[in-house]
């Protein structure tokens, strides 16, 4: 397609949808095309994603049996310790997305589970189906399992709170001005939800923590309706832990108490930080092959979907082998580096916030390449998939296109098959 004619094409296709950011900031964000799959492929991915998805509940279950010694040695941080085993919804977490590359080939290897606040939401679960309609595809995604594991969050929520009849149910992240990407995921989650909701702005929610009434003590619209359930999309435990008002209170660890003391539930509940960590890559590789914990299925599916992982980058130098290190906790790619067999490093993020962390050490695998066309000709890009678990089960495919470490500057492609 003429260059021309694929901007004019882009721009009224999307142009349809206001409350989609297909641009952002300088970034061509959502591109005119989709990536045909084979059906086999993505049933494969779905498998790998089932399997894994029950090796990583059943190993973030672990945590709460383990020692605050031992949990700081894992890169828990000593603020979450009281929190981290209010675990009251169906699952750990009710929304992940999994990670994958489909190497040239042909395997399929897990890079990392987005386990409490996943994006792509907006594009994998509403955009994808419009795309697929346009190009005359097969969607491979069900919105349904979105609104069942939501709908089941909130009841469990409701039980949690000792079956609070009417609830007030609030939904929160950035305000459109702030972050016009957030503000469209929270909106659309916002829709996928069976029960009356209301959005308020984070910085608009009002707390009463300690050195009030018991009677006053709660989380509090702008209008100060008292608030039962708070969904946090786009807002992790491991942002909310480090919250501070102007006034130096730590406000996210006031929130986390009347969690705790269930004058609120929030959602994902505060056992989903757990799942965010990339420590379990490791725990799972290092348990790959015990019996007592893995049955044969789960062990082959870690053999085979998973890439060796460690704690210190000596297992790869002595094989002479190209490893990627990356902290416990960051999203985006950020503070990301890519070392070669002989331990130099050949890449590295642009942006360094998790220098912090605890790290891993992961084999490096090669995300293969595709060329993508955009509104000033074709160019050549790494491309991984992104696979949602939701209802407890896989349900939702995207594609993220990008650089050799993909960051926050990387394309949205939609997925489909014939």
């Amino acid at each position: 397609m003429e260059h021309a004619t694929y901007s004019k094409q882009r721009l009224k296709f999307y142009s349809q949808f206001p409350n989609f950011f297909f641009d952002f900031e300088d970034l061509e964000y959502a591109l005119y095309d989709v990536m045909e799959l084979q059906k086999e492929k993505i049933d494969e991915i779905y498998y790998a994603t089932n399997m894994l998805w029950q090796i990583f509940l059943k190993v973030g279950k672990q945590f709460k049996h383990l020692t605050d010694e031992q949990l700081f040695a894992l890169g828990i941080r000593s603020e979450m310790m009281p929190y981290i085993e209010l675990d009251y919804l169906q699952q750990q977490s009710i929304l992940a997305r999994f990670d994958f590359i489909c190497t040239e080939e042909g395997d399929i290897k897990c890079l990392e589970l987005n386990g409490e606040t996943p994006f792509l939401v907006q594009e994998t679960f509403e955009m994808n189906e419009q795309l697929c309609q346009h190009f005359q595809l097969e969607n491979p995604n069900d919105v349904s399992a979105l609104q069942k594991t939501l709908s089941g969050a909130l009841f469990a929520a409701m039980h949690y709170l000792h079956d609070v009849k009417k609830p007030k149910i609030v939904i929160t992240g950035k305000t459109a001005e702030e972050d016009f990407e957030e503000y469209c995921q929270v909106n659309f989650l916002k829709t996928c939800v069976p029960f009356d909701i209301e959005y308020v702005p984070i910085q608009k929610l009002i707390i009463f923590a300690k050195d009030t009434p018991s009677v006053m003590r709660g989380l509090y619209t702008p209008s100060m309706e008292k608030i039962d359930i708070l969904y946090r999309p786009a807002h992790p435990v491991e942002f909310l832990i480090d919250d501070i008002a102007s006034d130096g209170e730590r406000i996210g660890l006031q929130l986390l108490e009347l969690v705790k003391d269930r004058k609120l539930a929030i959602i994902n509940a505060p056992a989903a930080y757990v799942l965010q960590s990339k420590i379990l890559l490791w725990l799972i590789w290092e348990r790959k092959n015990d019996p007592l914990l893995f049955n044969a299925e789960e062990r082959s599916a870690i053999n085979k979907y998973m890439l060796p992982t460690y704690l210190s980058a000596e297992p790869f130098v002595a094989e002479g082998m190209p490893f990627v290190k990356k902290p416990v906790y960051s999203r985006e790619g950020n503070t990301v580096e890519i070392y070669a067999g002989d331990g130099s490093k050949t890449n590295a993020s642009a942006y360094t916030h998790y220098d912090d962390n605890l790290f891993i050490y992961q084999q490096y695998v090669e995300m293969p390449s595709i060329n993508i066309q955009q509104t000033d000709g074709f160019r050549s890009k790494k491309w991984l998939i992104g696979s949602f678990i939701a209802d407890n089960r896989a349900c939702g495919l995207s594609c993220r296109v990008g650089n050799q470490i993909t960051e926050w500057d990387s394309h949205w492609l939609a997925i489909g098959y014939r």
